[in-house]
């Protein structure tokens, strides 16, 4: 039997996006011009397209059906983090943009709503694309295989720290792709390093998901696919909300811990098949 190595998983994941993105970064156009749009697309997809060929060269048929099973199956998502998938994650956003207007703070002006409002038409066209552009472009690399082979050689704190620098290093490019929202942030904003802190949280959050569920990847699909959705609904908003919504999202990862009586180091992933 075959094993993935985490490091060649990571190298050729880097290497297929980062290229991609070069080649539309340099070309001159934005992310929404043709032909670089299809470059920034399928450069997003490089996580989980590296995974399923890895997927596919190394794993044998009961490793694929697991590895599916656990992008899949809802049956291995618990109850209640259907709850903290669905409805806590923007819950946490949504309060964070209430407090902030409480405090006097401007409302974010919600352009996607308004577009989604006049044609909603549209709005199949957008849950699919907030879908794919990044949970399921993604997932299946970061949490389907990454974190379950650094869970093998590292303690759960230092995986999930790992990961996240990883997964911050690689959306960079996007910084200097016109037409992304990190290239409207800027490098070393106030937004860059809350960007930076949204990651970390994501990244305990899903680590929380994916130990807590039977290593499901669905979970973790499920926890990024609600994230984009609200922040995407809210845009523009301004770096105050930013920083209130990322304060509220550590507050509900604080409270999931304490709520489990569990530190980041002390959850164990579950046993994995053979």
């Amino acid at each position: 039997m075959k094993t993935i190595s985490p490091l060649k998983f990571t190298l050729a994941t880097f290497a297929f996006t980062w290229l991609l993105l070069a080649i539309a970064i340099l070309s001159g156009q934005t992310s929404q011009d043709f032909p670089a749009i299809l470059f920034y697309i399928i450069g997003g997809c490089g996580p989980s397209l590296v995974a399923i060929f890895c997927v596919w060269r190394n794993f044998n048929v009961e490793q694929r059906r697991e590895f599916w099973s656990r992008v899949f199956s809802p049956r291995r998502v618990q109850p209640i983090w259907w709850i903290v998938t669905l409805i806590a994650v923007p819950a946490a956003i949504l309060l964070g943009v209430w407090v902030n207007a409480l405090l006097g703070g401007m409302l974010p002006q919600m352009d996607y709503v308004k577009l989604l409002k006049a044609q909603p038409a549209e709005i199949p066209i957008f849950i699919i694309m907030m879908l794919i552009g990044g949970p399921l472009a993604e997932e299946l690399g970061w949490r389907g295989l990454l974190l379950d082979a650094f869970q093998k050689k590292w303690s759960v704190a230092v995986s999930t720290i790992v990961l996240f620098l990883l997964w911050w290093l690689w959306h960079l490019p996007l910084f200097f792709l016109p037409g992304t929202t990190q290239h409207a942030w800027g490098l070393f904003t106030d937004m860059f390093w809350l960007f930076a802190m949204n990651v970390f949280l994501l990244t305990i959050l899903m680590t929380l998901a994916h130990n807590s569920n039977n290593r499901s990847v669905l979970a973790a699909i499920l926890i990024h696919f609600s994230y984009n959705v609200t922040l995407s609904l809210l845009v523009p908003y301004s770096v105050q909300t930013f920083a209130f919504i990322t304060t509220f999202l550590a507050l509900l990862v604080v409270g999931i811990l304490a709520t489990q009586k569990l530190s980041v180091r002390d959850i164990q992933p579950a046993k994995q098949n053979a």
